[in-house]
């Protein structure tokens, strides 16, 4: 599932996957001008899961796709 996630981090927000890893934080993917918001988003219309209100910015890659489990 961690896979998944970060590809779709990486193909929407335009990152090399090879820069992202299941430790990556959010916040480390918002230095673009992205918030925190349009991930949550992201997340949200591939997945079908409400998480927006469950996100932080502290959070890891890893830690969104267990919440998707």
């Amino acid at each position: 599932m961690v896979e998944k996630v970060i590809s779709l981090i990486c193909e929407e927000l335009g990152y090399d996957e090879d820069a992202v890893n299941e430790n990556t934080e959010i916040n480390e993917l918002l230095a673009d001008g992205h918030d925190i918001e349009e991930i949550a988003h992201i997340i949200e219309g591939e997945f079908y899961a409400d998480i927006a209100d469950e996100l932080s910015g502290d959070m890891t890659l890893s830690q969104i796709a267990e919440m998707l489990e």
